[in-house]
């Protein structure tokens, strides 16, 4: 990591050096015993004019022209020059004293540091011979001189050198005691940096073996090159093993600090899915990973190749390590603003990151000489970093497990549903069952009812028959005869609309047989079958209103429904009874049933009344399935009619049955003139059955546009029509089967 910020210095510094001045006398820098000086920087001259410095005398450089620094930051401008500095110390304290002057460098292509003797100058520390240089490093951990001066004393310092990444040199004078002491806290640094990181390095791989998620992987790699980019820039692989080996120095260092760019680079891809959610930062992530991986590649061969080459590819290893660093943050921002602020973690490491690079480059150029620098701290920072990310790993993880009891409460809350609804299926189930075995019970009394009114027709006309075949027919008994045969046809309707009626119950074809009848016919026969049963229960069925209201409609279906309607009237009411009134308002017919039941509560009649509602309970534990008032309702509505419960008490409940074409008298009307007023409908006669037939193989329009016309309004053809045509019409017709909702409505949409 330092070497990236190394890297931006000498590519701002290359745009221009460090401003000086020409100085033919050099300032002594004043020490005394036992006390750490200020900064030496305002005191240090520096050359890059002469080319060697082999047999130079201390009168040649003095006299040579020499630049001095502005501000603290000792920097010499772009690397790839040799370069050479003089420091004039004077002891002017009244002790003699000892201080070590240390370069804060270990890493360096050539270094030597002489100490001015008369004439001459003496070599003390020869960083291109490799014993002296692993000695020197080895004891100060980098190019460092002890420094003994009696009190007056005066030492000219000359340090050359030649550096391939950097010419920041921190140079610094201590006493042996802040010397020793800054190395001891910096190798307690480094150390905590290094534990720290493979302690995230385990923790990381221990994730990734739970949970098998790659992105831990990936972090682990990158804090395992974290961690040995740390030694090695601190510069303890160097001192120890790379001393007298810099071109290898240089390989590792770019191995190093790529393989971490990579794997972080890497690891932003699994863990951020930038191939599903930012699918153009995935490319150029791509790019820097090939990248990085090509430049570790080479680096094994990196003393066979030229000079050139070396320097592209080491430029190359720091653009692309810079890139990763400086591109990253970008990414996190995204993640959080995209994928959820607990991705802050991610954003905040990265970016602390970049910042630092910036402005450790920026410091170090010495434009700001009032800004600090510390190269230490690229330690400490590198593991904010990985701190974070790997935080931001954890609340992911979070909200992960966050979102997965969220959905396993969800899903079990679902299985409840379906329990329920299944246990309430099966309650319905049975519920349907039972209506069914009502409605089968109420069409047995129904057919038992018309089979005793036939035997009662037979009996009525056996006697007819037999009146008719005395030998004086005429002798008073005429109007008997007349009498009898209205009775027996009379009864004759009325057990044919019972019987058919019983037989189309619960039939969803939504087929409709049309007539016109009088309201008596309607109300007498549902009196007459209910009748008995509510005398056994000692109820009234009582009827009252006008009768001789004609109503168009379909009087089978109406009955069931009434009849529906009349049996809950008859199951829910222990005393009283129940009374139908017929009433005509305007061209509608209103049928009302009032009982004296037990009622219902306010809001199960409210859902009753809905069109939407399923069933009647007010609760699990209240009788009843509702299906005979669902019943009675579906067959109304699906002849344009209304069902509406005005009122229910504990004293009582009543209905109201609303249907449109109710008239005081009808008209007789053709079967063509019907058709001419009725242009969306084909209307065939049944009775002729060739006729038919023939009309209904050639008809143009589809079956359920097509009406039979026929007096037989039985069950058998009521069935046979059903499956052939979609409505029927009972004769004799009438001029007001017109203006039925049914006809009208779908001639209009024609």
């Amino acid at each position: 990591m330092r070497y990236w910020i190394v890297f931006l210095t000498f590519v701002i510094a290359a745009i221009g050096s460090p401003s000086g001045a020409s100085a033919t006398d050099i300032p002594a820098f004043e020490l005394h015993a036992g006390q750490d000086p200020a900064s030496v920087a305002p005191f240090i001259r520096y050359t890059k004019d002469i080319p060697d410095f082999e047999g130079l005398r201390p009168a040649d450089m003095l006299g040579a022209p020499l630049e001095r620094i502005d501000g603290s930051t000792i920097h010499f401008g772009p690397p790839g020059v040799k370069t050479a500095l003089v420091l004039k110390l004077r002891n002017a304290g009244p002790a003699q004293g000892s201080w070590i002057l240390t370069t804060g460098r270990g890493s360096l292509k050539f270094f030597r540091l002489y100490e001015a003797e008369g004439d001459r100058f003496r070599l003390l520390v020869d960083g291109t011979d490799p014993a002296s240089a692993r000695q020197n490093l080895g004891t100060y951990q980098a190019f460092s001189s002890e420094l003994v001066l009696d009190p007056g004393q005066e030492k000219l310092i000359l340090i050359e050198f030649l550096s391939e990444n950097s010419t920041y040199m921190p140079l610094r004078i201590n006493t042996y005691g802040t010397f020793f002491k800054e190395r001891r806290a910096n190798i307690s640094m480094v150390s905590g940096v290094v534990i720290g990181a493979f302690i995230l390095l385990l923790l990381n791989f221990l994730f990734f073996s739970i949970t098998g998620h790659r992105e831990f992987l990936w972090l682990a790699v990158a804090e395992a090159f974290f961690a040995l980019n740390t030694v090695h820039s601190e510069g303890y692989i160097t001192i120890f093993f790379l001393y007298d080996k810099p071109l290898v120095g240089v390989a590792v260092e770019d191995f190093f600090k790529c393989g971490f760019a990579g794997a972080m680079a890497q690891f932003c891809r699994v863990f951020v899915k930038t191939p599903v959610n930012f699918p153009k930062r995935d490319v150029a992530l791509k790019a820097l990973i090939v990248a990085s991986l090509v430049v570790m590649l080479l680096q094994p061969g990196l003393s066979l190749y030229p000079p050139g080459l070396r320097f592209a590819l080491h430029a190359g290893g720091w653009l692309v390590a810079i890139a990763v660093a400086l591109f990253l943050p970008f990414i996190g921002f995204a993640a959080m603003k995209q994928l959820g602020y607990q991705l802050w973690p991610l954003f905040v490491g990265w970016a602390s990151l970049a910042l630092f690079i910036i402005y450790a480059a920026i410091a170090s150029m010495g434009f700001f000489t009032w800004l600090p620098i510390n190269w230490h701290l690229s330690g400490p920072v590198g593991l904010f970093e990985a701190v974070m990310v790997t935080l931001a790993l954890g609340l992911n993880l979070k909200k992960i497990q966050r979102d997965k009891l969220a959905a396993d409460f969800n899903y079990a809350r679902s299985l409840s549903e379906r329990l329920e609804i299944s246990e309430r299926a099966a309650r319905l189930a049975e519920e349907k069952a039972f209506a069914l075995a009502t409605v089968n019970s109420q069409n047995a009394l129904l057919h038992a009812s018309g089979h005793d009114s036939k035997q009662v027709i037979l009996a009525l006309n056996s006697a007819v028959d037999v009146l008719k075949r005395s030998e004086n027919p005429a002798r008073g008994n005429g109007e008997l005869i007349g009498m009898l045969q209205s009775s027996a046809t009379y009864l004759n309707e009325i057990v044919s609309t019972t019987m058919s009626g019983a037989n189309i119950v619960g039939s969803d074809s939504g087929f409709v047989a049309l007539s016109s009848f009088k309201g008596q016919s309607l109300v007498e026969p549902l009196t007459m079958m209910f009748r008995t049963p509510f005398a056994r229960k000692n109820l009234t069925l009582e009827t009252e209103g006008a009768d001789d209201i004609i109503i168009v409609s379909d009087k089978p279906l109406l009955m069931r429904a009434l009849a529906n309607l009349l049996s809950n009237s008859y199951k829910y009411s222990d005393a009283g009874g129940a009374t139908i009134s017929l009433a005509r308002a305007g061209d509608q017919a209103v049928i009302t049933i009032a009982d004296t039941g037990r009622g219902m509560p306010a809001e199960v009649a409210a859902s009753l009344n809905a069109s939407d509602i399923a069933r009647l309970r007010a609760d699990e534990s209240s009788e009843g399935t509702g299906s005979g008032f669902q019943s009675a309702k579906r067959l109304i509505e699906s002849l344009s009619g209304t069902l509406e419960i005005l009122s229910s008490t504990p004293t009582g409940t009543t209905v109201r049955v609303t249907l449109p074409c109710a008239f005081d008298h009808v008209t007789p009307c053709p079967s063509e003139a019907l058709q001419a007023a009725l242009p969306g409908w084909q209307i065939f006669d049944f009775d002729q059955r060739e006729t038919f037939e023939a009309a209904l193989a050639a008809a143009p329009l589809p079956a359920d546009r097509i009406v039979a016309l026929t007096y037989d309004d039985t069950t058998v053809t009521r069935g046979r029509l059903s499956e052939m045509v979609g409505m029927m019409m009972i004769k004799p017709l009438c001029r007001e089967l017109i203006g039925h909702p049914l006809l009208r409505r779908e001639s209009e949409q024609i």
